[in-house]
């Protein structure tokens, strides 16, 4: 039985839950759901639309939950398997969000914790969160309504959501341990300069302490994340600058002390689902450097005359993004920036078996496609110095375990043989 429990609403008319079950694998189920929030036809009768309807139905039907999520492993897809009895649900938050919330997440990073959120690859776009400037409510909708032409046009929804801002709505799953972990997530959320994260932060700080008993003896953030102003950047970005080249692509690999590390410019939609790599370490750049940047990413699937409106629209974000910022309005200056604005960061991984390991999951065909290219680049540019080949499960190992792989190029190639 999974427990619903409301601890507070965001600034924009989100809500953040505490859920619980008497059952591991119950909330991992739910993590499943939320990502694409597609039902497993031959597991779940009913339609179901949402993460809460979703919810009711594990409730109505226990014994849905443990296949859910066998199921959801036959496909290798690992971190499933760590179980517990307890998440966070966050409701109706923005894309802006849920981006700064990865980003200490994981063993080098500060936190540890698992989740997933609605993904915009696979799920319609829902609107934006509720938002109190009137000139960036318009600009949003105005993306929405160019995603929905776009869609119109046969542009996949992994596409079309390049256009959409950073207000767009989201719903996100996190399983974080109670206690330290989750103070520390909280007092980053907190030390965000924007309302969302902040009220976030400040709800489960104090949950925490009441519910669980925990206060921090010292407040502890983890450095990590994206300053607002260039003068406040990771003196390690200057380091890594002089060392590599200005190049997007520019990769260096020592094998004596198994480090990879390389400097990308992708979109901030390619960095938000990389980010949930917990294994690669990034040296964020500031709002203000992306925003002083001009750089877009358009997606070849657009026709040609969608691809004109779509850099026109960029244009206008980014006037609007620079005009906030001069009038000191950084909070809209960065919400408005759309998901296929560009951003410089340097990236590294450390250990040949987790540089296997993510080159492996992120040269497959079924990557989002900026990152499966970085990581193409990568091994072809390590693979001849590197202990072990490199590449895509099916390259490497001659196997592959995700769903419609016969219409992949790849699988065919190198398991079937077909060239």
């Amino acid at each position: 039985m999974i427990e619903k429990v409301l601890l507070g609403k965001t600034a924009f008319g989100g809500e953040v839950f505490y859920l619980r079950s008497d059952r591991v694998y119950d909330i991992p189920a739910v993590r499943i759901f939320a990502s694409t929030q597609r039902r497993i036809r031959e597991l779940v009768s009913e339609p179901v639309g949402t993460i809460e309807e979703f919810i009711d139905y594990l409730n109505a039907h226990p014994e849905t939950s443990k296949p859910y999520v066998r199921k959801i492993l036959s496909y290798h897809h690992g971190d499933i398997g760590e179980l517990d009895f307890h998440g966070i649900y966050l409701k109706s938050v923005s894309r802006l969000f849920t981006f700064l919330g990865w980003m200490p997440i994981g063993a080098n990073r500060g936190i540890k914790a698992v989740g997933t959120e609605l993904s915009l690859r696979y799920c319609e776009a829902r609107g934006s969160i509720d938002l109190p400037d009137g000139r960036l409510k318009s600009l949003s909708e105005e993306s929405i309504a160019l995603y929905q032409r776009l869609k119109e046009k046969k542009v996949p929804r992994e596409d079309a959501r390049y256009v959409l801002p950073l207000t767009t709505r989201t719903e996100e799953i996190i399983q974080i341990p109670l206690g330290r972990d989750l103070a520390k997530w909280a007092s980053y959320m907190k030390s965000q300069p924007f309302d969302e994260a902040k009220g976030v932060g400040e709800i489960l700080s104090k949950w925490n302490e009441e519910e669980n008993g925990f206060t921090l003896p010292t407040e502890e953030v983890p450095e990590v994340g994206m300053p607002l102003k260039a003068e406040d950047e990771d003196e390690q970005r200057r380091v890594l600058q002089a060392f590599l080249s200005d190049k997007p692509g520019d990769v260096y690999y020592d094998p004596y002390t198994q480090s990879l590390v390389w400097f990308s410019k992708r979109s901030i939609a390619s960095f938000h689902q990389d980010v949930r790599n917990r294994q690669v370490y990034f040296w964020w750049p500031s709002w203000e450097s992306v925003i002083n940047d001009a750089d877009f990413y358009l997606p070849h699937s657009f026709p040609q005359e969608s691809e004109k409106e779509a850099r026109s629209h960029f244009l206008d974000l980014l006037e609007a993004s620079r005009k906030y910022w001069r009038g000191g309005n950084f909070q809209s200056a960065v919400y408005v920036l759309p998901l296929g604005k560009k951003m410089e960061v340097y990236c590294a991984i450390y250990g040949n078996n987790n540089i296997y390991e993510t080159v492996r999951l992120r040269a497959c065909m079924r990557a989002q496609h900026e990152i499966r290219n970085q990581y193409r680049l990568i091994l072809r540019k390590i693979g001849g110095r590197f202990p072990r080949k490199l590449g895509a499960r099916c390259e490497v190992e001659g196997v592959c375990f995700e769903p419609k792989k016969e219409r992949c190029p790849l699988y065919r190639r190198y398991i079937l043989g077909v060239r």
